[in-house]
């Protein structure tokens, strides 16, 4: 009750801090009226004048780092707010510049679909680029990368920034004007007053000069990756961020890093999906490992004689699959092995499992696709395929045995890292997204991320009607095709959402047999995604969509005016690029003539319905298949159908609503429509919610442990490859190893009749190929002889220097830790994976899983890092310096063994064209006769 009181006091803490943050908002517009009578090029100059100021004062820059409210900040946000006005005919709306500052501070702002989150993003981005340290947005695909990085580039580069654009295949681009002279003269014209609009849809042609709009069109140029991460701001993909910051820790040289400017601030787009929904998979990049996977094709078959409870036991809650002792006693027979859990069938085993799991837990058309072959995983979150991406550990190798394709070959992990371990690098990180406040705990828990609800520009008019519940799955799908066909035939654009490419295509297979005309967009058909949902908005539309994470592409009522000009362009055999000015402008002004008539009559109708045919087990999925109706104010509605067969409520709860229908009697096709049973549902969810956050934050307490060990790995390569002089470190591996030996054959707590010198001399001998003099006729001291020995050895590395040079040496030594280092951690991340496999089972004996982790993996740490001091020590030693001469005659030898390699496929090209001269002289002699 207190708590109660408090709030209506004093308003929620979200209410208190958007407050506080209107205050400042009310600062940056008072400054719009002075800088609306600037010109273009004078505020141009303003923003130069402010960079210069933010990069030489290094307090100031630090502040904005560590998302401080700087002095500087109101005119920053204004300058920004103006070259949208200028640029694109945007005018931010205060909600806008209220999530820019919650990006700024390093928050998560939630805000709903349609209220212009990338515009909002680039206000928080102008101000922490105004640093010169680096931004990086970072988006769940490439199309929106590329998309906003060019779109909200001609802000940038108006106010004087560099803009880059990292995609995947190394493909990498700048934004640079379309037109750099067109630029120069709009520099030089008055000032452009665009008239207030709605963010997000062109203004009527009537409000503004699209003449003048075209003079700060940017375009995407190809580039190298560096320059786009040299770049003021960066977009991208998260998946190239993470992959692009393991291959700079992989590199033989510094000029081939491509991430120079490190990891100061980034912002996430759609940052439930990336941190939360892919925080379990990790981005590994690998190499082939050489193993045989012909075992999967022997434990696929073993696996489908296998009878499910009386052999294996499944829990598809927890997604495992495990034998019971008779499947084990099975498997046992039909692999001709005395006990399956014997160490040396540890590989057997492991292909067993992974087998039983790809049989039982994963399902083609809903987990992945076969696609020419190939198994393709199919991205759970937003239905898109992921060519590519394998699932690692041998899964992708037991499911192409399942399905009968080419296995390919079982990789070995060479880097790995996750993106909870990769973002958490960030000095500063914020992220947006139109669902964030269902996972608030983990994001704060994890990130340390607050999560502020930003009010929507109008009030949201969105009817969510309650769920309805029928008995069956097919009766379920006779009224979702009911209900399309009602509100097709009344005009109403309707989404329909499915969780699988499976269902998406049953229920499009039930339209075609109603005649109704519909469009599908799933992981089968994602090509067409982003015409497809900007289209979705037009009268009688139905669109049925495999998930809607993080499309990207706001549905808007009567359609989207520039691709429908597009449309119009095409039937006349032009593109934008090909078409004149007045020819597109002709275009885009019917565009817009059509989809304003088309926004009127839906309105009248109800706007857009949206139709969910399941639950997910995440809310957040299911309210942003909601939030794409009822956009910036506009009308709509959203239903769920469900069915007691769902996955869903199957496993959590099913069984007692339908002892429930079958009390009440309820007939056939007539469903249970109740804000109790919106209620069991929404809690069924909030415990799978719960149960998925303990998997992830588990997997990042394992995951914190290897990270830990790759900051040292890491940080140590980064010092080498930065030229750092590793003399005296090698000196002191040197003493480390030295001591090892001692210890062994020459211990100090016993005497010296005791110990073993000739072993102590056969080591050094068979360690560095040195031979270290140590006469055993004289009393030693411990010290004495370990400093005896150590000079001897430094003796012969000094020669060995003197004959190379200093610079060849202290080159010699990079490269050769470097290379020891690799193959070390490529090594020690296999035996990790492994050790993360088996202490999963000393659950059994009371022991914690972790615990033994983090103590076996640190023993695992200390000896690979003993063996980079060995074996680095023992390559440099055994170096072998050649003279000139030498040199030259093995070249020479070299070059003639080529040249007799050439000779002889020259000859045999010779012979082989004889051969044809015959074989077609021949051809045309059997002709004739014939």
């Amino acid at each position: 009750m207190l708590g109660y009181l408090i709030k209506k006091v004093f308003g929620t803490k979200n209410e208190r801090e958007i407050k506080k943050l209107r205050e400042i908002v009310n600062k940056i517009n008072k400054l719009e009226p002075e800088l609306d009578q600037l010109s273009n090029k004078e505020i141009r100059q303003e923003s130069l004048k402010l960079m210069e100021k933010v990069r030489n004062n290094e307090h100031i820059s630090t502040a904005i780092t560590e998302g401080e409210i700087v002095e500087e900040l109101p005119l920053a946000f204004a300058l920004a707010k103006e070259a949208a006005k200028r640029t694109l005919g945007l005018r931010p709306f205060d909600v806008q510049l209220i999530g820019a500052l919650a990006l700024h501070k390093g928050m998560i702002a939630e805000m709903k679909t349609g209220e212009g989150k990338t515009l909002v993003a680039a206000i928080a981005i102008y101000l922490n680029a105004l640093t010169g340290k680096g931004v990086h947005l970072v988006t769940v695909n490439d199309y929106l990368a590329k998309r906003d990085a060019v779109t909200m580039g001609s802000i940038y580069k108006f106010l004087g920034l560099s803009v880059g654009i990292i995609n995947t295949n190394h493909v990498s681009y700048v934004v640079e004007w379309a037109d750099e002279e067109k630029f120069n003269r709009a520099l030089e014209l008055d000032k452009r007053v665009w008239e207030k609009g709605y963010f997000g849809e062109l203004l009527p042609p009537e409000k503004y000069d699209i003449e003048a709009k075209k003079d700060f069109f940017t375009v995407a140029v190809e580039s190298d990756r560096r320059s786009a991460y040299e770049a003021d701001i960066t977009y991208g993909t998260n998946n190239e961020f993470g992959f692009d910051y393991l291959r700079d820790n992989m590199v033989f040289s510094k000029d081939q890093i491509v991430q120079v400017k490190g990891h100061h601030y980034a912002i996430i787009d759609e940052v439930d999906s990336i941190l939360i929904d892919e925080a379990r998979t990790p981005l590994i990049i690998s190499g082939p490992s050489g193993e045989d996977v012909s075992i999967y094709y022997m434990t696929d078959a073993f696996v489908k004689t296998l009878t499910k409870d009386e052999d294996y036991i499944v829990d598809e809650k927890n997604k495992t699959a495990v034998l019971t002792e008779k499947g084990v006693e099975k498997a046992e027979k039909y692999f001709n092995v005395e006990n399956l859990y014997d160490p040396r069938n540890v590989d057997l085993l492991h292909a067993i499992n992974q087998s039983l799991r790809a049989n039982t837990l994963y399902h083609r058309d809903v987990d992945y696709v076969v696609k020419d072959g190939e198994v393709i995983i199919v991205d759970e979150f937003t239905g898109r395929l992921m060519p590519g991406r394998r699932w690692s550990d041998g899964l992708h190798q037991a499911i192409e045995a399942k399905e009968g394709v080419k296995i390919q070959a079982e990789n070995q992990t060479l880097a790995s890292i996750t993106f909870q371990n990769y973002f958490r690098m960030y000095k500063k990180l914020a992220g947006m997204t139109g669902t964030a406040e269902t996972e608030a705990l983990e994001f704060k828990e994890i990130y340390n991320l607050d999560v502020l609800v930003i009010p929507t520009n109008k009030p949201v008019k969105r009817i969510d009607y309650p769920d309805l519940v029928y008995k069956t799955k097919k009766e379920k799908f006779n009224q979702v095709v009911e209900e399309i066909e009602r509100l097709h035939k009344q005009g109403r654009p309707v989404l329909v959402g499915t969780v699988s490419v499976e269902t998406s295509e049953y229920l499009s297979g039930l339209l075609k047999k109603r005649g109704i005309p519909h469009n599908v967009l799933n992981a089968k058909n994602h090509e067409r995604e982003a015409e497809i949902i900007a289209q979705a908005g037009r009268i009688g539309a139905v669109t049925i969509s495999t998930n809607m994470a993080g499309r990207g592409t706001d549905i808007l009522l009567g359609g989207n005016p520039e691709f429908l000009a597009k449309e119009i362009l095409k039937k006349k055999g032009l593109t934008p690029e090909t078409a004149t000015e007045e020819e597109y402008s002709q275009a885009l002004k019917e565009a817009q003539k059509i989809t304003q008539e088309e926004k009127q009559k839906v309105i009248e109708l109800g706007g857009l319905a949206v139709i969910g045919t399941e639950r997910h087990e995440s809310r957040r999925i299911d309210n942003q298949l909601r939030g794409r109706a009822g956009r910036q104010g506009d009308p709509g509605s959203s239903r769920f159908y469900l069915s007691l067969e769902d996955d869903l409520l199957r496993l959590f709860g099913g069984d007692r609503l339908k002892a429930l229908m079958d009390r009440l009697k309820i007939p056939e096709n007539e469903p249970i429509e109740s804000t109790m049973v919106s209620k069991a549902i929404e809690n069924a969810q909030k415990r799978v919610e719960g149960q998925n956050f303990q998997i992830r934050k588990r997997l990042l307490e394992f995951d914190d442990v290897m990270n830990k060990q790759r900051q040292v790995v890491y940080s140590l390569r980064k010092d080498i490859l930065e030229g750092t002089d590793l003399k005296e470190e090698i000196k002191l591996w040197l003493t480390d190893i030295v001591l090892y030996f001692l210890d062994r054959y020459a211990p100090a707590e016993e005497y010296q009749e005791k110990w073993d010198l000739e072993e102590l001399r056969k080591s050094f001998k068979e360690w560095l190929g040195v031979e270290v003099d140590i006469p055993s006729d004289r009393e030693w001291d411990r010290k004495e002889l370990e400093e005896h020995i150590i000079k001897q050895l430094e003796d012969y590395y000094n020669q060995k220097e003197q004959q190379l040079g200093s610079s060849l040496m202290r080159e010699f030594e990079r490269y050769m830790t470097l290379q020891v280092l690799d193959s070390l951690w490529k090594d020690h991340l296999h035996n990790l994976d492994r050790l993360r496999e088996s202490v999963y089972l000393r659950g059994y004996a009371q022991r914690d899983p972790l615990v033994e982790y983090k103590k076996e993996s640190f023993e695992l740490f200390e000896d690979m890092m003993f063996k980079l001091k060995y074996n680095t020590l023992e390559y440099l030693y055994k170096l072998q310096v050649q003279s000139e001469e030498v040199l030259e005659e093995e070249k020479e030898k070299k070059e003639k063994e080529a040249e007799k390699v050439l000779r002889r496929s020259e000859t045999n090209k010779e012979e082989d064209k004889k051969k044809k001269v015959i074989k077609y002289k021949n051809r045309m002699e059997r002709r004739k006769k014939s």
